[in-house]
């Protein structure tokens, strides 16, 4: 059975691969010849050089700074659906029901995850650049072709913005959060927390002009992201042999894992697509209406910081439950929420405990590998998980809403806090059955 030191505090000292994974690492991971470990030469060829991760350095923190660049590029503009939701259910698509209109917003959520599968083959392959590129080009593109979308025409949405975006934003997202894992160690919960806190800030107002206005900023977004950004590959990683997906099934903590975020996803997302509309049919303020998703977003830096920094040393799985269960009851708490303030501070609260969840589902997902080289395959098939649920949750809820103008919310409000509380009561299974695995308290 290992045994695990108690881990270091130490922010300056330069932290090696063997260092970044708590289990048990292979030779090769530390940089270290088999055959000649076995026979005891000291023969200096039998070494390779030990990979160094910096925990800091301006190569390191300017990635985190592309990183937030990137986020705020992909996940907030996604996360800010519920913006166009309403505007597509009042206006550019009228003549669809909310819950069509939610597939847009869904196939998005369900290919920036689901991407994951391939962007990670790739960001493993040590292909982060070109992956990188190639989604830039992609969403600026797609965001161009959405402003020139006529109404009443679902496809050119649906293609432009749902497919093309969400494809986009996909192949960008995971390696975005991936690459920081080569940059930090001991404090990359934080990076993670603080390159998220971008995904809080993605916005876009009026239609036409204001999503071509958002392809400009997205093109100077990307670019400067994209400078910024370095990868940071152990070269030995790449002769490495990586885990298969049935082999990754296996693993009953990864699984579990992933079953939490199925529940999760399909519950988690739905005031970012419906708070909007919500507010509206309970006749507020076209004011607060319309800053809802931005007064959810604000709240969303301050939890995706505090529990990041807490999860460097309580661990991520530790951070990550009870946060999961307060945004499980915000939601049940809509049922009273029938008035602007109430509305203001359900909003700010749920940003900071479901940002708390998103931000720390990746430094979650790193935690489980038994090896630096298959980081890119294990987040990327349960971010395609992740995707199923966001792909398939707010359609649902739209469905349960029904088409209006009296709109079921009881029902979309019991399904997706149910479906909250059974992704943490599972991430509580999960987090023992790492403690088992690791044998260690705090994971």
């Amino acid at each position: 059975m290992p045994t695990f030191e108690k881990p270091s505090h130490d922010s300056t000292a330069p932290s090696r691969t063997d260092t970044l994974v708590p289990g048990e690492i292979s030779d090769v991971e530390k940089g270290e010849n088999p055959a000649a470990s076995a026979s005891g030469s000291e023969d200096s060829t039998a070494l390779q050089p030990v990979h160094v991760i910096p925990e800091g350095g301006w190569k390191a923190w300017s990635t985190v700074a592309g990183a937030w660049l990137i986020m705020m590029s992909t996940f907030g503009y996604i996360q800010s659906f519920g913006v166009f939701q309403a505007l597509y259910v009042e206006d550019r698509l009228s003549n669809y029901s909310a819950s069509t209109i939610a597939w847009i917003g869904g196939a998005q959520v369900f290919l920036i995850f689901a991407m994951g599968i391939p962007a990670g083959r790739l960001f493993d392959a040590h292909h982060f650049r070109a992956t990188m590129i190639t989604g830039s080009v992609l969403l600026v593109g797609c965001c161009f072709a959405l402003s020139a979308a006529q109404p009443g025409q679902y496809y050119q949405y649906f293609l432009s913005q749902g497919l093309g975006q969400g494809i986009a934003c996909g192949l960008m997202y995971l390696p975005g959060v991936a690459v920081l894992s080569q940059h930090f160690a001991k404090k990359r919960a934080l990076a993670i927390g603080v390159a998220f806190t971008g995904g809080a800030l993605g916005r876009t107002n009026g239609f036409e002009w204001g999503v071509r206005a958002a392809g400009f900023f997205l093109l100077g977004n990307l670019t400067l992201g994209n400078l910024l950004m370095h990868s940071n590959y152990n070269p030995a990683h790449k002769t490495m042999a990586k885990p298969s997906i049935m082999t990754l099934l296996k693993d009953r903590v990864y699984v579990t894992a992933m079953a939490s975020g199925l529940g999760t996803g399909w519950g988690l997302f739905f005031p970012f697509f419906f708070l909007q509309l919500y507010a509206s049919s309970h006749g507020m303020s076209q004011t607060i209406v319309f800053y809802t998703i931005a007064i959810t977003n604000a709240g969303a830096v301050l939890g995706r910081i505090v529990p990041n920094l807490l999860a460097d040393r309580f661990g991520p799985i530790t951070c990550q439950i009870p946060p999961q269960f307060i945004s499980a009851a915000l939601i049940f708490a809509l049922f009273g929420v029938k008035d602007q303030g109430s509305l203001i501070a359900f909003a700010v609260l749920y940003g900071i405990f479901s940002g708390a969840v998103l931000s720390l589902y990746a430094p979650m997902l790193v935690t489980m590998a038994d090896s630096m080289a298959e980081v890119g395959i294990r987040m990327g098939v349960a971010f395609c998980v992740m995707g199923i649920a966001g792909l398939t949750g707010n359609p649902i809820n739209g469905a349960l809403l029904g088409s209006g103008p009296e709109y079921a919310w009881w029902k979309a409000i019991v399904f997706s806090g149910i479906s909250l509380v059974t992704g943490a009561c599972l991430m509580t299974l999960t987090r023992r059955f790492l403690q088992e695995k690791r044998q260690k308290r705090w994971v």
